[in-house]
């Protein structure tokens, strides 16, 4: 038969004969059975896969609404960023507005050049991504919306797998559905790791430029982009020159994808890398971070009561801190302990307290170190051999070129550190209770102890506003006298018997002059006649909340206060006679911007307005008198201001104080060393006029230089229908001789009033709720004579 159907076989009349049916190879039926078992298996194990991928992805209502732990954001009343609070992650969210244009192109043309073009998965890309797999590196295709996966959600993974690549794959298409390309762009930004503990751009930028992401340049947005490929590999700091090849890298995409010129790119290729290592977000570094431990310890207590985390939740905290102010504290006080050092050095060198045995000793016992060696069950020889063994430190210095890396064995770093002079300074709006500037030592880092809120030292002649203060609600007048003689005490100790700091006594004295010149006889008399409860009470209501011993002493300042308490107390005086509780939080907003909580000053009176001015008055003698131990900020530093003010040292010389007035600003600083037995051997070093005063000096000139801050030079107001009656004495020179400092003529005649009022206060200070404060070390002998 041929193709057209016709027999040729003649002989065959009845056509073709049938052919035989062909038998199906049982080989190939069970081959075809095997093929489809193994299609089926293998479509059923990609069910699975698919079903396992989904079923450990993230839920799509998680998806909808993603949540990334925030930092808790802490800004002055000025508007600056202080700092953050994170544990970590240090993370804080921006809008895309506020990203530099130069990130986002780079970021597109390195990491996702179709990013505009797909939804969430680059088909282009999953070719190459089945070469790797297949070569057993199974790396890149990962769009930015898959990276924003990764980072969003911790079940996603971080392993090399197919199964997280899938995961990837499911999530990322989800997130394209839910959110617009800038929403990604956004969270991406938001949510990377960039460099440490940073994530996002903004604390990256931050940390390493000291700029805000917007602010950020060409080359330095290329650098950042370049470390997504591994921020330990291109590690700016440790491998600069890695870093900078990196970061030329990411300018040639931004040329190749057209977001570059080529010129453009040459140039700043050429730029070399410049780091501000340090000036971004951290717990150790930036402007106050004193004042944000002390907050930091707060909010933990505030958050447990409120039901937030102070670490993730993105609270926003609205401090009363004034960014200037504070800056100016901080030079101040560099600027002013770095020479005041130098002079402390000289003058102890070779009688330093730790050449002691015994107060090496204690000094040893008081150490973390010891106390974790005992804790351990080390043996003394153990502990001594520890002590004595040198390991690698870091030595603080107020000269940064000085501050390196050395070897040193623990016991001389706690002798080095222990002859710095350290220093805690505040200041507070008397009007409102808004601390302004909190400066708790030399240097965080360094000294982690807080001199303005949790220590405590003793407070010397800085405490005997509070006596005159009892006196003067009490009918007397800063022109009354008062004999500058001899008085003793029964004490269950024996008998106390007070004497000047210079030992000089006789004649009368004003309380003016008493108090202006820091006499000790004329404010125990005083403590005489009107008892130590009295006096304790109107403290309380000043402001003081630590507990007071009421014993004749107290009215030398024997008793250990805070640098914020008693600075606190001395607002009073300036605000009329009512007090305001230092306040150092305006609100608390919640990462959305939703108000959590706003804070309202709490204020009692304490004083009536004409008698909280005559202590104004009595208190501008120590700085406007000839006799004043503050005068030195008329001709040293040449205010011409009205400043009322009081000096303060104690016992030995250990403590230095000075609390500076004037309508607007009530400042305060202490100086000392942390071991109390470290100090000057001289009245005229040691006292508080030339430790702690030259820095309130210097803040306030240059916190009155600074127009932007507009803090005015106004005088004190004097109360409506002021009565100048002790005009006439203000002279002192015109009733008292300089004899002994004092005048042989007698007492004004005068009544004084009524009784004694006690102020409607307990005899115990009010709780408090601050952080929790050391505990008083060492008091004074009662014999002593050398507070100031």
């Amino acid at each position: 038969m041929n193709i057209y159907g016709v027999d040729n076989n003649p002989q065959n009349p009845k056509g073709p004969a049938p052919q035989p049916e062909k038998k199906v190879s049982q080989d190939f039926l069970k081959g075809r059975k095997l093929m489809m078992m193994i299609i089926g298996g293998g479509l059923l194990m990609v069910l699975l896969f698919i079903i396992y991928a989904i079923a450990d992805a993230p839920p799509f209502n998680e998806i909808e609404n993603p949540q990334s732990d925030l930092s808790t954001m802490i800004y002055s009343e000025d508007g600056k960023e202080l700092g953050t609070l994170f544990s970590d992650e240090n993370r804080i969210s921006v809008k895309l507005s506020d990203i530099s244009k130069y990130a986002v192109d780079a970021l597109i043309a390195t990491e996702d050049i179709r990013f505009y073009q797909h939804s969430g998965i680059d088909a282009q890309s999953i070719p190459a991504l089945i070469v790797s797999f297949l070569e057993g590196d199974p790396r890149g295709g990962s769009t930015i919306t898959m990276q924003l996966a990764r980072n969003l959600f911790d079940k996603v993974g971080r392993k090399r797998t197919p199964i997280r690549k899938l995961k990837e794959y499911i999530v990322a298409t989800y997130i394209e559905r839910s959110f617009t390309k800038e929403e990604i762009l956004t969270a991406y930004f938001n949510t990377v790791n960039m460099y440490g503990a940073d994530f996002g751009i903004e604390t990256a930028s931050a940390r390493l430029f000291g700029k805000k992401a917007k602010d950020i340049s060409l080359e330095e947005a290329a650098l950042l982009v370049g470390m997504l490929k591994g921020q330990g590999v291109y590690n700016p700091v440790k491998f600069p020159e890695r870093s900078k090849d990196r970061r030329n890298t990411v300018l040639d995409q931004m040329v190749k994808y057209g977001f570059l010129k080529p010129q453009v790119a040459d140039s700043v290729k050429k730029i070399p890398l410049k780091l501000s290592q340090g000036t971004g977000y951290s717990h150790d570094t930036g402007p106050a971070p004193y004042f944000r431990e002390y907050l930091r310890n707060y909010l933990k207590e505030w958050c447990k009561k409120n039901g937030y985390d102070a670490y993730s939740d993105g609270l926003k905290i609205y401090t009363t801190l004034d960014s200037r102010m504070q800056e100016y504290g901080e030079e101040a006080v560099k600027e002013h302990m770095t020479s005041l050092q130098k002079v402390f050095d000289g003058h102890i060198k070779g009688r330093e307290a730790y050449k002691r045995a015994d107060i090496l000793k204690g000094m040893i016992e008081k150490t973390e170190r010891y106390k974790n060696a005992k804790k351990a069950g080390k043996s003394q020889a153990e502990i001594d051999k520890e002590f004595k063994t040198p390991v690698k430190m870091l030595l603080f210095s107020w000269n940064p070129d000085q501050m390196k890396d050395t070897l040193l064995s623990p016991m001389d770093s706690l002798k080095y550190f222990s002859r710095f002079l350290e220093c805690g300074f505040v200041a507070i709006d008397p009007a409102t209770g808004h601390v302004k500037t909190w400066v708790g030592g030399n240097n965080y880092k360094f000294f982690k102890y807080d001199h303005v809120g949790l220590g405590k030292r003793q407070v010397g002649s800085t405490f005997k506003p509070f006596v005159y203060a009892a006196a003067i609600d009490n009918g007397k007048l800063p022109c009354d006298v008062e004999l500058n003689q001899s008085i003793c005490f029964s004490t269950p100790s024996g008998k106390w018997c007070p004497k000047n700091a210079d030992g000089s006594v006789g004649g009368y004295m004003t309380l003016r002059r008493a108090l202006g010149g820091s006499v000790n006889l004329v404010t125990a008399r005083l403590m005489k006649e009107f008892g130590p409860k009295l006096i304790a009470n109107y403290a309380y209501q000043l402001g003081i909340e630590s507990k007071l011993d009421e014993v004749p002493a107290l009215c030398l300042g024997t008793t250990d206060l805070s640098v914020l308490e008693l600075v606190g107390a001395y607002t009073t005086f300036a605000n009329k006679g009512i007090h305001i509780k230092p306040l150092i939080i305006t609100r608390i907003e919640d990462r959305n911007g939703k108000v959590v909580e706003e804070f309202m000053p709490q204020s009692n009176t304490a004083l009536s307005e004409e008698k909280a001015y005559l202590m104004i008055d009595i208190l501008k003698g120590v700085v406007d008198e000839q006799f004043g131990t503050a005068n030195r900020l008329r001709f040293r530093y040449n205010f011409k201001n009205e400043i009322a003010g009081k000096t303060g040292t104690t016992q030995d010389n250990t403590d230095g104080w000075f609390v500076g007035m004037t309508p607007n600003l009530v400042s305060g600083c202490w100086v000392g060393c942390a071991e109390r037995e470290m100090r000057f051997h001289s009245t005229g070093l040691g006292q508080g006029a030339n430790t702690a005063l030259p820095i309130w000096a210097l803040y306030m000139k240059k916190v009155y230089a600074d127009k932007s801050i507009g803090l005015p030079q106004d005088p004190f107001q004097k109360p409506q229908n002021w009565d100048p009656r002790c005009i006439p004495y203000r002279d002192a020179s015109s009733v008292l001789n300089n004899s002994g400092g004092g005048s042989s003529i007698p007492p004004t005649v005068r009544d004084s009033g009524s009784a004694p009022v006690v102020p409607s206060t307990p005899t115990t200070p009010p709780k408090t709720t601050t952080s929790p404060t050391v505990p008083p070390k060492k008091t004074g002998s009662l014999n002593d004579k050398d507070w100031e």
